[in-house]
């Protein structure tokens, strides 16, 4: 309809994989999520004066079936970023995800 939502996202394209202004994939960050979360939603930490990490100032999740094809370009810098342990259970989602619905799908890393 026209309309642009400028929103977080956890760009999960492992950095070595990252090839100058080539398009990298991202999950898109929400803040309208049920409790408790879906199973394609994984909470993120927040803190309402802002997470040091994420800086995330509202109860939010990263959805993991909703993937984004982006270039480096069409991103702000940030120095938000997620821990470990959350990467690696978005990653675990996303593949789980991609399993159910595509048993023959190969697994993202």
């Amino acid at each position: 309809n026209g309309f642009i939502k400028h929103r977080p996202v956890v760009i999960v394209t492992a950095t070595a994989d990252m090839i100058l202004d080539e398009p990298i994939v991202a999950v898109a960050v929400t803040t309208t999520f049920t409790e408790p979360p879906p199973r394609e939603c994984v909470p993120l930490p927040w803190d309402a004066r802002g997470h040091p990490a994420t800086r995330l100032r509202r109860r939010s999740a990263a959805v993991c079936n909703w993937l984004i094809e982006l270039r480096p370009s069409d991103t702000q810098p940030s120095d938000a970023y997620i821990p470990t342990k959350w990467i690696l259970r978005i990653i675990q989602t996303i593949n789980d995800i991609r399993q159910s619905s595509d048993p023959g799908h190969p697994p993202a890393r």
